[in-house]
């Protein structure tokens, strides 16, 4: 009975002086976005504009470490490359990548993939495709003004066609792949007892 009673003082004892467990969470304003905790992989955009991806080590009261890694696909396997633990505090996060944009190791820095990822409607959201077709419809029209002698630019065409090119540059303008982080985002850090 009292090696039962000793295990049990035991087993309690190790469970109360367990270290306190931390959560990164991303909201918009009340409402939970993502949750990051040790060993899960975060990306976000410093304020110097420099993209950081690493998982996360360590998780303090207003700060958390990451270890950066760039992970190569091969044809027969993968190669993990890992760089030193990287710490920074909740005030040098400045933007979080919107779901479906991929951060990945791209020219020697981590930034947007734009072969990766799945975003819904990207090039609708980012003007590319209006873009494209007012310019595609411009050079036909130039094209075949010089093929048939007749370099008019009167018409209403081609006022619709500019306007649906500045109307692609002005999507492009407004669209962004990231969540700034101030009033309407925030990164909050959780602290909990095991």
């Amino acid at each position: 009975m009292i090696k039962l009673i000793l295990i049990a003082f035991g087993a309690l004892s190790v469970s109360v002086a367990s270290p306190q467990q931390s959560i990164l969470v991303f909201k918009k304003r009340n409402k939970t976005i993502t949750r990051f905790w040790q060993s899960s992989i975060i990306a976000f955009q410093s304020a110097d504009k420099e993209w950081h991806k690493g998982e996360i080590t360590g998780i303090q009261n207003d700060s958390f470490y990451i270890k950066p890694r760039i992970v190569h696909y091969n044809l027969m396997n993968t190669d993990t490359i890992y760089f030193p633990i990287e710490g920074f505090s909740l005030a040098d996060v400045f933007a979080m990548p919107k779901e479906g944009f991929l951060i990945d190791y791209i020219n020697g820095r981590f930034q947007i993939s734009r072969s990766g990822g799945h975003v819904h409607w990207y090039w609708v959201k980012s003007g590319w495709i209006f873009r494209v077709g007012a310019a595609g419809y411009e050079g036909l029209y130039l094209i075949n003004g010089i093929r048939n002698n007749d370099l008019s630019l009167k018409g209403s065409k081609l006022g619709i066609v500019a306007g649906i090119f500045a109307g692609g540059v002005l999507l492009h303008k407004l669209y962004s792949p990231t969540l700034k982080v101030r009033k309407k985002y925030r990164l909050e850090i959780l602290r909990f007892s095991k």
